[in-house]
């Protein structure tokens, strides 16, 4: 398992260095906040649109009968199934907004986070035993191992260098 620890750690490393992780991360965060935008902004038709009852258009006068086994049914006059579509509308337009402007805000701390120029892992004070350089850094890293429904944990604190060292140490 050493050898699992170092490599998987030796490839977050990686990932954050090469930038792909901040790319994706915020890929991510811009589609969904499009896709909340685009909600927001597309829900719900002309207000001065007549309403539908059973998809038949409303004229001032007509009542809808709505039938309903989990409540909200009744009777409806053309001004209450106005009122009732645009409740509907401004809720989904909240829901589309609110993701849009959580996505951006998320985006925030993933580009800081996710700096690639932000070293991997914590500076670990001494020369390294290969190279003799202060390169060495560490972070808690966990690899699981899947056998059927059993998934096994493993846990270490691996250290690496620049040069290629790397080693695990059972976390505190």
């Amino acid at each position: 398992m050493t050898n699992a620890l170092i490599d998987k750690a030796r490839a977050e490393r990686e990932r954050r260095r090469s930038g792909r992780s901040r790319t994706t991360a915020l890929t991510v965060l811009a589609v969904l906040g499009g896709i909340g935008l685009l909600l927001a902004l597309t829900v719900g038709g002309d207000p001065n649109e007549p309403p539908s009852c059973d998809d038949k258009t409303m004229t001032r006068g007509d009542v809808c009968m709505i039938y309903s086994s989990s409540g909200g049914g009744g009777s409806f006059s053309y001004d209450e199934m106005v009122d009732r579509r645009e409740s509907s509308d401004s809720v989904l337009r909240g829901i589309g907004f609110g993701l849009a402007g959580l996505c951006a805000v998320l985006m925030i701390p993933a580009a800081t986070r996710l700096d690639p120029a932000t070293p991997w892992g914590d500076p670990v004070t001494g020369p390294c035993p290969r190279c003799g350089k202060p390169n060495r850094r560490e972070r808690k890293t966990t690899h699981s191992v899947t056998q059927g429904r059993t998934t096994s944990y493993y846990t270490g604190i691996v250290t690496l260098c620049t040069c290629g060292y790397g080693d695990v140490r059972r976390r505190p």
